[in-house]
This record gives C-alpha cells, sequence and structure tokens, in this order.
C-alpha cells in the first residue's frame, strides 16, 4: 500500500531535480540583446550599468 503513495512522490521530486538540473542560472547581468541609439550607435547594455557592482 504504501508503495502506491511513495512512487508518485518519488516520481514527482526526481522530475523537479531533473528540471532544476536543466534550468540555466546564469542570468544576463544587465546585459541586453543588441540594440540602436537615436545617434545610430549600437550598444549591448543599458545605461544603468555604469556602476559595477564588483
Amino acid at each position: 500500500m504504501e508503495v502506491y503513495i511513495l512512487i508518485p512522490i518519488m516520481w514527482i521530486v526526481m522530475s523537479a531535480i531533473y528540471m532544476l538540473l536543466l534550468k540555466n542560472f546564469e542570468g544576463t547581468k544587465g546585459i541586453t540583446s543588441e540594440y540602436q541609439t537615436k545617434d545610430g550607435i549600437k550598444r549591448t547594455a543599458k545605461k544603468d550599468r555604469e556602476n559595477f557592482i564588483v
């Protein structure tokens, strides 16, 4: 009887662990996709990235 309860719980836990391992947690660190300013200059980071956290 306990097997009918434990197997679905184990399946959900294993699926969650697998999904967490596949997910990319690196982040973009404020870098956006390339865009063009009004002056025609191509940029990849927004103005608020001027002060860096070290």
